[in-house]
């Protein structure tokens, strides 16, 4: 599926406007004495499910989706941001109750994290200057240079198709972050860049992303999608039914929608 043109990105845009909520308590603020305090980690830079507006404050959908679960389950939340791999590592290790990083569920993640039911689905998409021809990934990593984030399941995919044929490893171009992707592919580092495909489609609608499109339909094969957990530390059961609990009544109230609409123009779940 390409994006025809920048003015039907730019009419999508309208409806892509974000709720810019207060900032919740640091995860170091002393627990209330009288309701359950829960430590929340989202991605750090991930638009539109995570950012900071000017004023450094956490906005996104993943922080009024959270902000929404917290009042749900009657708890004071506090809310971090972290790079994606660090999320993982930290709630493995308890330093968070909740990670929102947009984590699909693999089986070597299952060894080190608890999952909430899904609470939306996931995609992956190419992205290069308009005009280029259709490719499959294994096509494209052949022809032409790739940035991934580092540690994604895109830089895995990746990984596995240049480990087949080293000749391959020059072609892929891991970065730290999303900002890091698409610089890459705008200074010329890489000729394409792959990333989830909500992340992408905010790309394109940015005026960074113009003279861009994606390339080829989305993808979610071989890892590449799925359903989106949120994450818990391992033993954490009882907080983990919990929030399953209130993920389907918000469902159930029309709470989620009412956010999803902010950020999308379709049901992401």
């Amino acid at each position: 599926m390409r994006f025809a043109t920048r003015n039907a990105l730019l009419a999508v845009a309208v409806l892509l406007t974000g709720l810019a909520l207060p900032q919740s308590l640091r995860a170091d603020a002393p627990p209330p004495t009288d309701r359950p305090f829960l430590r929340i980690v989202v991605i750090d830079h991930s638009p539109p499910f995570s950012d900071r507006d000017a004023d450094g404050v956490l906005v996104g959908f993943n922080i009024d989706f959270g902000r929404e679960l917290c009042r749900s389950l009657g708890a004071v939340c506090s809310f971090d941001a972290a790079p994606f791999k660090q999320i993982i590592d930290d709630v493995a290790a308890g330093r968070y109750d909740i990670g929102f990083g947009n984590v699909l569920r693999t089986p070597d993640r299952e060894q080190r994290l608890l999952f909430s039911i899904p609470y939306w689905r996931s995609s992956t998409s190419l992205v290069g200057q308009r005009g280029v021809p259709e490719l499959s990934l294994e096509e494209a990593i052949r022809s032409r240079r790739i940035a991934a984030i580092r540690g994604s399941r895109q830089h895995a995919a990746l990984v596995g198709l240049a480990d087949a044929d080293p000749a391959l490893q020059a072609n892929l171009i891991p970065v730290s972050t999303l900002d890091d992707l698409w610089d890459a592919m705008r200074s010329g580092q890489s000729d394409m860049a792959i990333g989830p495909t909500l992340n992408v489609v905010h790309f394109l609608l940015s005026d960074a992303g113009d003279g861009f499109e994606t390339i080829g339909t989305p993808m979610s094969e071989d890892g590449l999608g799925g359903t989106v957990h949120i994450v818990f530390p391992p033993g954490q059961h009882a907080l983990k039914a919990s929030v399953d609990r209130a993920l389907t009544a918000l469902r159930n109230d029309g709470t989620y929608q009412r956010i999803n609409r902010s950020y999308f123009p379709f049901d992401i779940y």
